[in-house]
């Protein structure tokens, strides 16, 4: 008996030796992650994706450790609506967040949601960029914000601390870690190690002196993002915990150059995206499977052991990540509606990617000028006044000038043999049948997704009349998208027709200012300080509804003609503020009390009028 509990002694301590020596049984079931995301860079602007002027020692580092992709592609490139793609595992339509700084659809799950109840300890270090905000542990919300400059490099290391403190006192529970960077996002940094004048220009750009400049100072700034990368990267290894934590770096969409960021090109889509796992991933191994950023959440979901959630739009690549599978997806969908600021620029555009590198693109208002930041409102950098000086006498600056400003209808690129894509291939007989095939396949996934052409030509953006102006039902409108000098009302109307007064919900969200809602067929209005008036209970289930507010604050509200609510607030609300006018649902905040999000019953031409109103409105018309 004493031989064989000696005997049983001898296995259990040979296999604690092996479990704690065997670099694969050493690993916990559920590994740490790690993500770095970079802003505003494309695949194309790092070293060892082939760019020999770019200094990027870390991230080339991380690749030699782990897996590079070459086909990955953000699903919209634009911050917010990127970012609320992949923490949602949805696509811009059906997470919400199809406009610049729009906020995702109420109740829409994100990554904290499905990690934290897989056990995990959630936390975003820096830029966020989502709204409602996700339920995310945040820290160094310093250098998430977008001034300084001179903040984005996390420069008082509160992420290297809390990796240091974490692995050293919390390290028996998994962690998803974010580390997210306004880096290499305008205004750039000040070029110190790049001479303008010996880089080699992308295809893409009009080669004058104030563009390489602005490329110098892009090629810093991403060279401090790589910095800043490296110090995560010796902070972990310094933890010890490298090999049991998968490590992601990429970025959320590419430059803020002309036909890059903001446009549905290869240029402002494909994006760096490297993963380092030790013991898991083949060192220095490259992938062509085809990845979207939209299969991030189903990925990180996959490698926190859960179940794969099929009403994502997006799918785990973590058999990619493993060896055990070559391809992943057929092809990659993408989009832009571009953003509402200032100048009511709505140029939307849905394309489709395929693994074997085509790429269509359908422009739905080919005769309007595309405009973004980059024409007028750039802070530091500004080049592109030397872009139109140019192209008057040099033709290829006009050709670039016009491929930047002007989209045909469709747009057939084959990246393989053109990856600058200035090739159109659309009118070309020998490409009919590629065209046919992706015209289709891009139809099929509108219609899973349900966005109808209707919608992408009516866009989040409300329809303008004299004085007034029209918000559709489950449209929510930015601040951005108003001249204020023009709607700043002295007296505000908002006027509708409702059906389905007896449920409860949201009518209208006036920027954050008041909102309209529906309670125990009680019509309500409550303030931005929490003061809430309810009418007394409704017989009457449809009918016109008139809200009229001086910036005095006499409020009156009737409902079918009668007057139903009249108080005497405090002070004034009707003019616009940051944030949105929303109609049928809250789009930026969560409600904490009784109230639904969203109102359930059907509201007709919610319309907000500024002074005067040309007519009352009154049943039946």
């Amino acid at each position: 008996m004493k031989h064989y509990s000696h005997l049983l002694f001898a296995i259990f301590s040979a296999f604690t030796l092996l479990l704690y020596t065997h670099p694969l049984l050493a690993q916990r079931a559920q590994p740490n992650i790690i993500l770095f995301i970079s802003d505003d860079q494309s695949q194309m602007d790092v070293r060892c994706y082939g760019n020999p002027d770019i200094k990027t020692p870390f991230m080339d580092q991380l690749a030699s450790e782990g897996m590079r992709f070459t086909s990955a592609y953000a699903a919209t490139p634009m911050c917010a609506p990127s970012r609320s793609n992949m923490f949602t595992g949805l696509y811009p339509f059906r997470n919400g967040s199809q406009m610049n700084h729009f906020a995702v659809q109420p109740g829409t799950k994100m990554l904290p949601d499905y990690l934290k109840k897989l056990g995990y300890r959630v936390v975003i270090a820096g830029k966020i960029d989502v709204y409602p905000q996700p339920d995310f542990e945040h820290i160094g919300d310093y250098f998430g914000k977008y001034f300084p400059v001179s903040n984005r490099n996390d420069p008082k290391q509160v992420t290297t601390q809390f990796i240091r403190e974490n692995f050293k006192s919390k390290a028996e529970q998994p962690i998803c870690l974010i580390v997210s960077t306004w880096l290499p996002h305008v205004p750039w940094v000040k070029n110190e190690i790049y001479d303008p004048s010996k880089l080699s220009m992308p295809d893409y750009l009009v080669d004058t002196k104030a563009t390489r400049q602005a490329l110098a100072a892009y090629y810093q700034s991403i060279s401090a993002a790589d910095q800043m990368l490296g110090e995560v990267m010796q902070a972990l290894d310094e933890t010890g915990q490298q090999d049991n934590t998968a490590f992601m770096f990429f970025s959320d969409q590419g430059p803020q150059f002309p036909s890059a960021k903001w446009t549905t090109y290869r240029q402002g889509l494909n994006i760096p995206f490297i993963v380092r796992w030790p013991d898991q991933i083949k060192k220095g191994s490259v992938s062509d499977a085809l990845i979207s950023l939209t299969d991030l959440t189903p990925t990180l979901i996959d490698l926190a052991g859960g179940e794969a959630l099929t009403h994502l739009d997006g799918s785990s690549f973590k058999e990619v990540l493993l060896g055990n599978q070559q391809e992943h997806r057929d092809y990659a969908f993408a989009e832009t509606s571009v953003e509402p600021h200032y100048w009511y620029n709505y140029t939307p555009s849905r394309s489709i990617i395929t693994k074997e590198g085509m790429h269509y693109i359908k422009n739905y208002f080919p005769g309007l000028r595309f405009i973004t930041h980059i024409d007028k409102v750039e802070q530091d950098h500004f080049y592109f006044d030397s872009w139109v000086e140019k192209a008057k006498k040099d033709q290829n600056a006009k050709r670039l000038l016009h491929r930047y400003s002007y989209r045909p209808p469709e747009e057939l690129y084959d990246m393989n043999h053109d990856k600058w894509e200035m090739n159109n291939l659309a009118q070309q007989a020998s490409y009919a049948r590629e065209l046919q095939d992706l015209q289709q396949v891009l139809g099929k996934e509108l219609l899973r997704q349900g966005e109808t052409e209707a919608m992408i030509l009516q866009g989040s953006l409300p329809t303008f009349f004299d004085r007034s102006y029209q918000v559709a039902q489950h449209i929510s409108v930015s601040d951005q998208s108003f001249d204020k000098t023009k709607w700043n009302p002295d007296t505000l109307f908002i006027s509708a027709y409702v059906e389905g007064m007896d449920q409860d919900g949201i009518l209208c969200d006036y920027f954050g200012q008041f909102h309209l809602f529906t309670h125990d067929r009680k019509i309500g209005i409550r303030l931005k300080d929490g003061q809430r008036y309810e009418s007394q209970p409704l017989s009457e289930t449809e009918g016109h509804l008139l809200l009229r507010l001086s910036q005095e604050g006499a409020l009156s509200l009737q409902y079918n003609n009668k007057e139903i609510l009249s108080t005497q607030l405090k002070q004034d609300y009707t003019k616009i503020q940051p944030g949105y006018i929303s109609c049928g649902l809250i789009r930026d905040k969560i409600l904490t009390e009784e109230q639904a999000n969203v109102f359930g019953g059907k509201i007709h031409n919610l319309r907000v009028s500024i002074n005067t109103m040309s007519r009352k409105p009154m049943p039946n018309q």
